[in-house]
């Protein structure tokens, strides 16, 4: 029994005539009769009562024809699941995130995500670090993370949201908080606390950067990955530090901040995704944040 032969005994048993059956299934009405045949001698049993007038159903094919619409129904659910699958409007969707930085456009996103693609269930992971975001990645166990950019690796796209401005945090009995025009150079000597350093770890390389341009390499006493505990040790007078002007608002005891020139460089913040990743819901998400045509 083959699906063809279903598909032609649903069409018959509802339009009760082989002419009209015939033109909804596209074909001729010699191989439709034949089809109904073959079905009847599978079955064992005759599924219509046909006369030159009119085509009814016998109790044997009312019956049959009970049994097999739900089927049907299944199978057209099946079907249209299947096509909002595949153009991504159901699904799920995996988003990690790195700290505050995040924070500025992480509840916007879920909220017009789920807005605009409500059967899309979202996985939020984090907040993590960059360098972990990019390993998660690779190793296709995120479809996308907003985190700090530039971010290497086989087949990882980016979209820039915006740009971090950094600052000067000290302890506020630290002997340079009182000076306003406080320079990078001024610091030339101090014990710094700093984010890691390592592939994927922006904000340390961009601490370097900045302190290269003014001529020293910073001399780094203690790593923290949390900024929280960063600027608590720089709160204790153990070190300074350089870090992205968002987390001032933390508004922790003990510290004093100051400003960078305006011609500092700045930390890119983004989304990014591998430009390899077949996830339909994929598109959606990096349609809501102006991406287009992102995945190949």
């Amino acid at each position: 029994m083959e699906l063809r032969h279903l598909q032609s005994f649903m069409v018959v048993a509802t339009e009760l005539s082989f002419t009209r059956a015939a033109l909804r299934l596209h074909i001729a009405q010699p191989p439709l009769s034949q089809r109904i045949r073959e079905l009847e001698e599978e079955l064992g049993v005759k599924l219509f009562e046909r006369s030159t007038r009119k085509v009814t159903l016998t109790v044997a094919g009312r019956v049959f024809l009970d049994g097999i619409q739900p089927m049907f129904r299944q199978l057209d659910g099946a079907v249209e699941a299947c096509r909002k699958a595949g153009r991504g409007e159901t699904g799920s969707l995996r988003l990690g995130y790195t700290g505050r930085a995040s924070h500025v456009r992480l509840p916007g996103l879920v909220r017009d995500c789920r807005r605009l693609h409500g059967n899309i269930a979202l996985d939020i992971q984090g907040p993590l670090p960059t360098g972990e975001l990019r390993l998660k990645l690779l190793d296709g166990t995120l479809d996308a993370a907003l985190c700090f950019l530039p971010l290497e690796g086989r087949n990882i796209a980016s979209h820039e949201f915006m740009l971090s401005e950094f600052s000067i945090a000290l302890a506020d009995t630290h002997p340079l908080a009182a000076k306003a025009d406080l320079a990078i150079a001024d610091l030339a000597h101090e014990p710094f606390i700093a984010y890691p350093s390592g592939k994927g770890f922006h904000l340390r390389d961009a601490m370097n950067a900045i302190c290269l341009g003014a001529g020293f390499m910073p001399r780094v006493v203690r790593e923290t990955e949390a900024s929280q505990t960063l600027l608590c040790l720089v709160a204790a007078g153990t070190g300074v530090a350089i870090i992205p002007r968002d987390i001032e608002s933390f508004n922790m005891e003990g510290l004093v901040f100051r400003p960078l020139p305006a011609d500092a460089p700045k930390l890119q913040h983004g989304i990014a995704w591998l430009d390899t990743n077949q996830n339909p819901a994929l598109g959606h998400l990096l349609a809501l944040c102006g991406v287009r045509s992102a995945i190949r």
